[in-house]
């Protein structure tokens, strides 16, 4: 489990921390070479209005660390690899809320999740991945879990943590790691990630000047 710096989470916010990861999937995507996963921009934040109506349909307010998220930004598809973090609707229904319900009702789900003390009814999903086992859920308001996240793929509970921010700082760890087998796979030079000293972006062919582009005047 990644912990995180209470110092360094006053200095910056969400803003700071979507750009990040978006940074670190660039260079998924820059190594990615035999396009093995799908990519997608996190989406337009959310309105306080937005996230009261979901609220109303859960019949809770959601944890802190997760609303704010949302207030940022109204979901990622494909933050992980397949993962997708839930938006303002896929709280409440459609095919992403469907799958990752899955695992809440089976009966050997839940047995399993009680094993490793996640008591399943005291979870709602906040990302999931549609074409995998995979699952991350959050304690509920009132329960002894409130606000902290359980993983859970493959039948069993892989990690936990404390919050919605230290579950997405542990996945852009994921997401590094994720880059730097890519880029050993096909056979490209190690390189520094994104939040490393020295670190530059990784240029595209959309970043590169068109040959009949005019120089600004001095």
């Amino acid at each position: 489990m990644v912990e995180s710096n209470d110092s360094d989470k006053a200095q910056v916010g969400w803003p700071e921390y979507i750009g990040l990861g978006w940074l670190i999937n660039q260079e998924r995507m820059e190594a990615d070479l035999k396009h093995l996963w799908e990519y997608s921009l996190p989406k337009v934040r959310a309105s306080e209005e937005q996230v009261i109506q979901a609220e109303k349909q859960l019949g809770f307010r959601l944890p802190e660390s997760y609303r704010s998220f949302l207030l940022a930004a109204n979901g990622w598809p494909n933050f992980t690899q397949n993962v997708t973090i839930f938006s303002t609707q896929d709280l409440v229904g459609g095919p992403l809320y469907d799958s990752a319900r899955i695992p809440l009702n089976l009966p050997e789900c839940v047995a399993a999740m009680a094993m490793d003390g996640v008591i399943a009814e005291e979870h709602f999903p906040v990302a999931a991945s549609e074409l995998e086992d995979t699952v991350f859920l959050m304690g509920k308001p009132g329960t002894t879990s409130e606000g902290k996240v359980v993983w859970y793929a493959d039948g069993q509970v892989i990690d936990r943590y404390d919050n919605f921010h230290d579950f997405y700082m542990a996945m852009l760890e994921y997401n590094k790691s994720d880059a730097r087998e890519l880029r050993q796979e096909n056979g490209l030079p190690p390189r520094l990630m994104p939040g490393e000293k020295g670190y530059r972006p990784p240029r595209f062919e959309d970043d590169e000047p068109h040959a009949n582009a005019q120089a600004p005047e001095a």
